[in-house]
């Protein structure tokens, strides 16, 4: 079936109706309000799944649980399909997706008894002999929902013929029930072709057939023919009465990262609003309405019902059930397990209507099924009783099969599952804390009925001579909790508002008093029951539904055309790997509308006049994106501007233009925004702003590629007149967050989600995306094409860029991840590396999170020879690193730090070049950690060799400018022949391996790090760590290999005589494997020093079995060699 849902960026900022929610209630509004010939809008919090996208495996159904916990909170994705609230006393598992609950419930249509309609609770209008109105309800739905009896020529379900042995062996009637399932190939009563029932048992994870009559399949196809709109993956908050008697509905858009900018929600209005989120979200919807001032009854929250819900298992029955779905299984390997429910044991025949009970058999969904056997062997060994112990050594063997050959074998598959329902007492509360919704309901589960439904269970059990299983979670161990699937209650109907929430036609009562109601607000689902029903409820839901639509069109003189209109074509249309991200721009804005950009930003900084917009920009189709040439996508999202509301207006028809080409000028192109700002009064601006971006350098493209020129006009399109300018800017920090956000929709598989997500990140954002954009994309090497991978998040804050320039004029880059007080500390890295090296992905914890996590404030610097900077092709000297990167570096952290000291961490050739910056005079460090190397250097024989025959020199006067780590198996034949010379470079037998990347680390730099210390991912991705080094730092560095200390880049002694300027706490770290610098190295330094300064400020840990920079990224450096890095920077 097509897809039902349209993009939420195309959605209209007015409707006649807003339906919120898309379960049986939701569903059925949408649809016959469309029908009546209303403009008919629908907001769902879940995702639309069709058939083939439910979970089968457990992994798949793990990712798509969600969970509400107390204290906690929410956990999981907010639109995971499986939605259970942990609550003190009662759960609650609920559906999440278009579709609502019916995407995991077993479709079982049940009316309720006439005399559950004899209550009081009930409005007068449902009582008695009204209750015919609700019958033509009924009649309504069944037509729709088309319910029917699992067929007699279907194969035969052990299941059910378990639970009629048990029906007859207790004496109470058994019969088929009627389920909302396809067992014909055919078209249904909307018009949607459907498939049979293959019998799998996976209902309740989602059906994968199509034979589930979920409303997906009926009433939203519907809904969709007769005009509706409807919008997934948006997530009401609450609602509120306009002053013109309009509702406006408060929304955000999930997972879609707006929540990274703490945005606020955006808002549609309509004249009628449905509230049909579920007994719990129409209740949560109306409790933060109330709080933000909508007057309603007092009732609101209370009467919460659980149906009388109470699981229960026979385990380890006599008779093979076969009661476990497929799940990913063949299904020619499987017998028929049948729909989820087919059959109850009925004993709604009691005297008193309090003591009703039925007993349905059920299937488990195989997507649970590894789970099992060891679930079931703990629950019977707790609670479990034994209905026949005579066969306990029988029970035995076959539980041991379960637990040896999994869960489709043994007792696992002699297993019946039972739903039971009866009466319970409704008197539950749900009320809002901390903003999340919480049931409270103390001692639920110790009412007589339950123990009466266990009582009943371990009976239906013993006729199948096997072990009653309660509920897990009821037991007086542990508080005799309950969990229902049928939650009702929250928004009760009733006479008035002293008894409930709505009237009769599911109407809102507008006070906590009398009977006057909110015209135009309405609840329409389970919330409106004001008792338990003892029964599956969704059929007297839907009649509900039905009835509420017939008052509502009925009170507005409006006609539901209820006839046939035959078959639905499809309508295929290719889905294609899209993109989104949201992105926060934040400036001022002037209404002198005569002034130039700039003047007007500045009048608007004076005015104190601010303008911020947090954006979703959404393309169904990257490729289309990037190779059109209006390279267009959509907009949605939110402003805020003082100077045109007090309030935040929602953005509607928005385009968003990237890199367009100017046709006023010669290499330039736009980034251009329009769109129209909606105030929640109903008036609307136009906005236009653009971006200019000029083949400039790289720090000038960083500004205009977030400095956006933005004019506002009068009206809805730039026709109207201009009522202002400005200027907006992302920060840094803030365009991190946005790379967050990025994120690939409508892709097969991990594969092309990642492909696409490099393709984008390339045309967007370059270097800069590669570097925060969350994937490792190597865009230059080629040589076995390796896919694209993505990275784990850090556990670090966001991080904000601070460019900077150092006194000859070169554009370098700190990064700080604030992660608390202490510090701050400085990273520098080594030659033909950058700071990656201190925040790789590659290892559980780098030396950045390592830090953070001890609170510390961190900054990476890249200084001139970081592969990531342009400056790193240039031919520097380590001495305009000493003499102008630190300088600048350690000015910059304490200016925006206030900090009178920073503490560094400098690594091999940015521990030589920070050594020879504190010889040189640099002052504002307090301590230090220097790693492998300082001020002299003792090498191995062929390090000294190499330097002995000035190989760098002679690479120089050869015209070798650099030397690089990457390698390509597209390279020309030199390259190639010297990557397999380099296989011969002398190293031990176990560092030898197959990569030409590490062969050619090696050879230019001497082996780096034990392999043994480095995890395959490291190893895997040196690409990602290495790269191009420039033969004057070489030649540097073999001068000064040579002369066996630091010098200058004339080989003149200028840095030695000044060891008193290195008079501070300082811990040196050496690998005792090190094949590049000995550890004599620093050894050598700290006699110098100690002899100079005196030896109680230096230390120095030698770290066995290391050896260079694995003591950096090491796979266990974390807890090798940090330690000894926070011990110091602790004491200094």
């Amino acid at each position: 079936m097509d897809r039902l849902s349209s993009d939420i960026e195309e959605i209209d900022g007015d409707y006649d109706v807003v339906v919120v929610g898309s379960g049986y209630g939701g569903a059925i509004m949408a649809s016959r309000l469309a029908r009546a010939g209303l403009k008919v809008c629908v907001l769902e919090r879940g995702r639309e799944r069709q058939p083939g996208e439910y979970p089968n495996t457990a992994l798949e159904a793990l990712e798509e649980m969600q969970m509400n916990l107390p204290v906690v909170g929410h956990e999981g994705s907010r639109t995971g399909l499986f939605d259970l609230h942990i609550n003190e006393d009662i759960g609650v598992l609920v559906g999440c997706g278009l579709g609502g609950t019916s995407l995991i419930n077993a479709n079982v249509s049940i009316r309720a008894e006439p005399r559950v309609f004899d209550d009081p609770r009930w409005p007068a209008q449902l009582r008695g002999e009204h209750m015919e109105h609700l019958n033509t309800g009924y009649r309504l739905a069944e037509r729709m929902l088309s319910p029917r009896p699992y067929p007699e020529s279907y194969p035969p379900l052990p299941k059910m013929t378990a639970l009629q042995r048990s029906a007859e062996v207790m004496g109470q009637p058994f019969r088929r029930l009627d389920i909302n399932v396809t067992f014909q190939d055919g078209i249904n009563a909307a018009g949607v072709a459907q498939k049979a029932c293959t019998n799998c048992g996976d209902c309740v994870s989602g059906c994968n057939v199509g034979a589930k009559n979920t409303v997906l399949m009926n009433y939203l196809p519907d809904a969709r023919r007769h005009g509706a709109a409807i919008f997934v993956e948006t997530s009401v908050r609450h609602v509120e009465r306009r002053s013109d008697g309009r509702w406006n509905v408060h929304y955000q858009v999930l997972d879609v990262g707006r929540e990274a900018f703490d945005a606020p929600t955006l808002a549609v209005t309509a004249k009628i609003v449905v509230l049909s989120a579920g007994t719990l979200g129409s209740t949560e919807i109306l409790l933060r309405s109330k709080e933000l001032g909508l007057p309603i009854s007092d009732m609101i929250g209370k009467g919460f019902s659980g149906n009388g819900d109470m699981l229960g298992f026979g385990y380890n029955c006599t008779p093979a059930l076969d009661g476990l779905g497929f799940g990913n299984r063949a299904a020619g390997t499987m017998g028929p397990v049948g729909p989820c429910i087919t059959s109850v044991i009925d004993m709604r025949n009691q005297a008193s209507l309090a003591d009703d009970i039925i007993i349905e058999e059920g299937s488990i969904p195989g997507a649970l099924a590894p789970l099992l056997p060891v679930v079931f062997q703990a629950a019977a060994a707790i609670g479990g009783q034994n209905t026949a112990p005579q066969n306990a050594f029988a029970q035995g063997l076959r539980e041991a099969e379960s637990l040896l050959l999994g869960p489709y074998h043994g007792a696992t598959m002699h297993t019946q599952t039972y739903l039971v329902m009866g009466h319970e007492a409704n008197s539950g509360t749900m009320k809002l804390e901390s903003d999340q919704l919480r049931i409270d309901w103390p001692k639920v589960g110790m009412e007589p009925i339950f123990e009466e439904m266990n009582r009943r269970l371990v009976s239906t059990t013993a006729a199948l001579e096997g072990i009653s299983v309660k509920d897990p979670i009821w037991s007086p161990k542990i508080g005799d909790k309950l969990i229902t699937v049928h939650p009702l209650g929250g928004c009760m109907m009733a006479d008035s508002a002293e008894s409930g929430v709505v009237d009769h036609k599911g109407t809102v009562f507008a006070s906590t008093t009398g009977t006057a109601v909110h015209e135009g607000l309405y609840v329409c689902d389970g919330s409106i029951i004001p008792v338990s029903l003892g029964v599956n409820p969704l059929l007297t839901i839907s009649a509900l539904a039905e009835r509420c639509a017939i008052h509502l069109a009925r009170d507005r003189g409006l006609h539901i055309d209820y006839s046939d209109k035959g078959p639905i074509a499809p309508e295929p249309r290719a889905q294609r790997p899209g993109i989104r991200f949201t992105e926060t721009m934040k400036g001022y804005f002037s209404k002198a509308v005569d002034s130039d950009f700039e003047t007007a930003a500045a009048l608007g900084k004076q005015e104190d006049s601010s303008f911020k917009f947090i954006l979703t920009i959404v393309s169904e189709d990257v490729d289309a994106m990037i190779t059109k040439p209006e390279h267009a996508a959509r907009t949605l999202g939110t402003v805020d501007a003082p100077a045109l509301s007090g309030r935040p207006l929602t953005v509607t028809h928005g385009t968003f233009n990237l890199f367009v080409q100017d046709p006023s000028a010669a290499d330039t192109r736009l980034m251009k925004y329009s769109m129209r700002l909606v105030l929640e009064e109903g008036r609307s601006f136009y906005f236009y702003g653009f971006k200019v971006i000029k083949d400039r350098p790289i720090w000038d493209v960083w500004h205009d590629t977030t400095t956006l020129y933005i004019t506002l006009h009068e009206g809805e399109d730039d026709k109207g007149p201009a009522i202002g300018k400005g200027i907006l800017v992302i920060a840094p920090e803030d365009f991190i967050r946005q790379l967050g956000t990025l994120d690939v929709t409508n892709a097969k598989d991990a594969e092309e989600r990642l492909a696409t997500t490099v393709k984008f990140g390339r045309f967007f954002a370059g270097v800069v995306y590669d570097y925060y954009g969350g994937v490792a994309a190597p865009l230059e090497y080629a040589d076995s094409n390796p896919p694209p991978q993505k990275r784990r998040p850090l556990r670090a804050p966001g991080p904000s860029l601070h460019p900077f320039k150092t006194s000859d004029g070169v554009d370098l880059l700190l990064t700080r991840y604030h992660g608390g007080s202490k510090g701050p500390v400085m990273l520098a890295h080594g030659l033909g590396v950058s700071s990656r090296i201190f925040s790789t992905d590659t290892i559980e914890t780098n030396l950045l999170e390592h830090l953070v996590a001890h609170g510390y404030d961190v900054w990476l610097l890249d200084f001139r020879s970081s592969v990531l900077l342009p400056a790193s092709r240039t031919q520097y000297t380590a001495d305009q690193i000493a003499r102008g990167d630190y300088p600048a570096a350690v000015a910059k952290v304490r200016e925006v730090t206030g900090a009178a000291g920073v503490q560094v961490v400098a690594h091999c050739y940015g521990a030589t070049t920070f050594t020879m910056a504190m010889l040189a005079g640099l002052e504002g460090v307090r301590s230090a950690v220097i790693s492998q190397i300082s001020t002299h250097l003792v090498t191995p024989a062929l390090v000294h060799l190499k330097a002995g025959l000035h190989a760098p020199s002679v690479l120089d006067a050869l015209g070798v400018g650099s030397l690089t780590t990457n390698a390509s198996s597209h390279e020309g034949f030199l390259s190639r022949l010297y990557d397999r010379a380099l296989e011969l470079y002398p190293v031990g037998s176990d560092e030898r391996c197959d990569s030409a990347v590490c062969h050619r680390i090696s050879f230019m730099y001497s082996l780096l790090y034990e392999h043994a210390q480095l995890n395959h991912a490291t190893h895997e991705r040196l690409y990602e760590l290495f790269g191009e080094a420039t033969m004057r730092a070489f030649e540097g560095l073999s001068l000064m290999t040579r002369e066996g200390h630091v010098v200058d880049a004339e080989g003149r002694d200028v840095y030695l005589p000044h060891l008193d300027r290195m008079a501070i706490p300082i811990r040196f770290i050496h690998g005792a494997e090190n094949q590049c610098f000995l550890p004599a190295s620093t050894e050598k330094t700290v006699e110098v020093l100690s002899a100079r300064n005196g030896a109680a400020l230096y230390s120095r840990n030698v770290i066995p079995g290391y050896g260079h920079i694995d003591c950096i990224f090491g796979k266990n450096a974390s807890t090798d060699v940090y330690p000894f890095i926070v011990e110091h920077l602790e004491r200094t």
